[in-house]
C-alpha cells in the first residue's frame, strides 16, 4: 500500500518539476522589455485629474523664477504627503501650480489597493487628483441631508480622501460655521494620516487666512506643510498660448 503511495507521489513530483521548468524557459525567453516590473511607491504620476478645467493648462513658459522656486518647494510638500498652503494675489499661478504638480510630481500612495480579478494575476487602479472650491465640498454635503439619492457625507468625504493629490481652491469662503470647520478638519485629518498629500489655495495673506482654520489645521500645516507665499505681480497680463 505504501509503496503504491510513493509512487503517485513520484509521478506528481515529476509533473510538477515538468511544468516549473517549463515556465523557467518561458520566462527566460522573454525579451527583457517585456518583462513584468514590480510597483514602487512613490509612482510616477500623470494622475488623471478631476475637476480640470481649460483655463490651466500644461504651459508654465510664462511664470517667472520666483514661481517656479515655489513650485520646487510645493513639489518637495507633495512628494513626502504633507500639506501645501498657497496664498497670496490673484493672478499669480497658484492653480497652475496645483495642476502643474498634480501631472509632474510622484506622490506617496497613488495606487489604490490591487484587485485580483484572474487568479493571482493583480490589477492597479491610480487614484486621481482631484480639484474643486472648498464651497462645493460644504454646498454638497448640506445637499445630502434633503435628497434621497444625493451621496451621503461620508461618501463625499471618502472619495476625497482616497484622491491622490487634493486641491482645494477659494479654501478661505466658508460660512464660517462649526459644520463646515469640522468637516475641513476631519478632511485634513484623514488624509494626514493615509499620507496623501493636500494642497489648500486662497487669495488672503497668511495672518488672514490662519485666522480662518482650525487650531488641528494649523497644527497639521505647522507638522507637515508647507506656505508658499505668492506674492509677485500677477501673470494674467501676459497668458500662455493654450490658455482660454
Amino acid at each position: 500500500m505504501s509503496d503504491n503511495i510513493d509512487q503517485s507521489l513520484d509521478k506528481i513530483f515529476d509533473k510538477l518539476a515538468t511544468v516549473i521548468d517549463e515556465k523557467e524557459r518561458f520566462y527566460a525567453s522573454l525579451p527583457t522589455g517585456n518583462a513584468a516590473k514590480p510597483v514602487s511607491e512613490p509612482t510616477r504620476v500623470g494622475l488623471p485629474i478631476m475637476g480640470q478645467t481649460e483655463r490651466h493648462g500644461d504651459s508654465v513658459e510664462i511664470y517667472g523664477d520666483e514661481w517656479n522656486a515655489a513650485f520646487l518647494r510645493a513639489k518637495e510638500c507633495a512628494e513626502s504627503g504633507g500639506l501645501i498652503i498657497a496664498y497670496g494675489g490673484r493672478g499669480t499661478g497658484k492653480t497652475q501650480m496645483a495642476f502643474h504638480l498634480a501631472r509632474t510630481a510622484n506622490f506617496p500612495n497613488c495606487q489604490f489597493p490591487p484587485i485580483y480579478k484572474n487568479g493571482f494575476t493583480p490589477e492597479y487602479k491610480t487614484r486621481p487628483a482631484i480639484y474643486l472650491k472648498a464651497m462645493e465640498i460644504f454646498v454638497d454635503s448640506k445637499h445630502s441631508f434633503n435628497r434621497k439619492e444625493a451621496p451621503t457625507i461620508k461618501e463625499i468625504l471618502q472619495k476625497l480622501e482616497d484622491a491622490a493629490f487634493l486641491i482645494i481652491d477659494e479654501a478661505q469662503v466658508r460660512g464660517e460655521t462649526k459644520f463646515e470647520d469640522d468637516l475641513l478638519t476631519t478632511l485634513i485629518d484623514k488624509r494626514y494620516d493615509a499620507v496623501r498629500a493636500t494642497m489648500l489655495i486662497t487669495n488672503l495673506g497668511r495672518k488672514e487666512f490662519a485666522a480662518t482654520l482650525s487650531p488641528s489645521i494649523i497644527s497639521r500645516i505647522e507638522q507637515i506643510g508647507c506656505g508658499i507665499e505668492c506674492n509677485w505681480q500677477s501673470y494674467r497680463t501676459k497668458k500662455p498660448t493654450n490658455t482660454k
